[in-house]
């Protein structure tokens, strides 16, 4: 079992009034993974003037901790993802891309509807595609959570747009506020799986408070099935993540607030 933790590559700190660049600075830890990671503020003299928010690469590396991928996976898969238009491409310094929830989104979709990794643009494409089973869905979608930032997606979404939903609820969110208000044995349960050859996600939430459950699933629209290539064959594979996973991103994705 590895120890989650989250390495930045660069970062400013001060030391008393001076301000001084370090070129690495030490793992910080984030589990268990309800807790909170700390992210370093950029500030001049005394006076902040920004927060040092979710880099590409901090999003690529606390992905690859969370999930066990290994890291030269994830940085091909995320660049494959930049090639295809499905990430905004990053500068440097101030000009660095922030990473949003739909990002974080895009990329576990890349892991887990991805045989390898140059399929990771083709997968984020079909599953952005997909559309609500309701057959195979529970009956309210998401309303049951009572969560109201997933209750308040179309009824047209698809398995992308949930995701980063999902991720945006834990992170800033009332999912957020309901896990830091959890003890460890009343954490929400989150179950996200992707399959593949195929196209066909499922959502899952247990554990709430009022007992309920969601689980919702997604398949390919009838368009998209004429219109996109599908792997044939009579493998299936199945890949799934769990509140390990999210929470973890969510938090690195959450806007920090700091004491003067």
């Amino acid at each position: 079992m590895f120890a989650p933790g989250l390495s930045l590559a660069a970062s400013f700190r001060t030391d008393g009034r001076r301000l001084r660049q370090t070129g690495s600075l030490p793992k910080i830890p984030i589990g268990p993974y309800w807790k909170k990671p700390e992210r370093s503020r950029i500030l001049f003299g005394t006076i902040p003037i920004g927060e040092a928010m979710a880099s590409p690469a901090q999003l690529m590396e606390t992905t690859s901790e969370v999930t066990g991928v290994p890291l030269a996976t994830v940085v091909d898969m995320d660049r494959r993802l930049v090639k295809a238009g499905l990430r905004a491409k990053s500068g440097r310094g101030f000009n660095v891309a922030q990473m949003t929830p739909l990002d974080a989104a895009r990329l576990l979709t890349a892991i887990l509807a991805s045989s390898q990794a140059n399929l990771a643009a083709d997968a984020v494409e079909r599953y952005a595609q997909t559309r609500i089973d309701k057959a195979r869905s529970s009956e309210n979608l998401f309303d049951v959570t009572e969560l109201d930032d997933l209750a308040a997606l179309s009824a047209r979404h698809g398995f992308v747009t949930a995701l980063a939903a999902l991720i945006a609820s834990a992170s800033t969110g009332s999912l957020a506020k309901l896990v830091a208000g959890s003890t460890k044995a009343a954490m929400p349960r989150i179950e996200v799986f992707a399959f593949t050859r195929g196209t066909r996600g499922r959502i899952r939430i247990s554990g709430l408070p009022n007992g309920r459950t969601a689980s919702v699933e997604y398949v390919p629209t009838e368009a998209s099935k004429t219109t996109r290539h599908e792997e044939r064959g009579d493998l299936e594979q199945s890949r799934r993540v769990t509140e390990q996973t999210i929470v973890p991103i969510a938090r690195l994705l959450a806007e920090e607030s700091f004491d003067d």
